[in-house]
């Protein structure tokens, strides 16, 4: 049987029903956060020090210890304050399904339209593939795939280096997507769709 463990201090995170999760989960949430902190605490530890460093005339080492333990703490509270809040907007979107339809899988999502990134709700049943965005966004919308439309689905990199990009070629347009663990995702539109044809 497969462990798990009470992990309360990532209930920011996104959740499932339960704030229990299995080591995996517990990795891959730990290393969003980290990922997100260092992101905001590295530039935000430089300019401080340079900052503080004009003002002062010059850099001393008590001042780049401080600044770097202030830029880490800061990297990690904002990390934490992004993924509660996204969550709780997040949350608040209901997709509408038939009553024939099962969700296979579910989670937070970027949808690119132009150069934004519109955030909102990524939903795979076993008939169509659902994203509506939350309404902090300029470009509100909804759209829905039937998984028969969809011809190819791939991992991508996001600025070149993140591994959470979705590319779907549906018929003879392209939509990308920002999700966690896009391969997962793509197995799970794979499976669907061999099992549609199936029948």
């Amino acid at each position: 049987m497969e462990k798990s463990i009470p992990l309360v201090f990532l209930c920011f995170a996104e959740l499932p029903q339960s704030c229990t999760f299995n080591f995996l989960n517990a990795f891959i949430m730990t290393r969003k956060t980290w990922l997100t902190a260092v992101l905001f605490a590295v530039p935000w530890t430089l300019f401080m020090i340079i900052y503080n460093a004009l003002l002062m005339d010059g850099i001393s080492t008590r001042l780049v210890v401080s600044t770097v333990i202030g830029g880490a703490i800061a990297g990690f509270l904002f990390s934490l304050s992004m993924e509660y809040f996204v969550n709780r907007m997040i949350k608040n979107v209901q997709i509408e399904t038939d009553a024939s339809e099962e969700v296979v899988m579910e989670a937070g999502a970027n949808h690119f339209k132009g150069k934004e990134g519109v955030g909102g709700k990524l939903v795979l049943t076993n008939k169509r593939l659902i994203f509506k965005s939350h309404k902090y966004n300029i470009q509100n919308h909804q759209e829905s795939y039937d998984l028969a439309s969809i011809r190819n689905a791939s991992a991508t990199k996001t600025l070149g280096f993140l591994k959470n990009g979705l590319l779907l070629q549906v018929v003879d347009q392209s939509h990308r997507f920002v999700v966690d663990n896009p391969t997962d995702w793509i197995n799970s539109i794979q499976t669907v769709q061999e099992k549609q044809n199936s029948f």
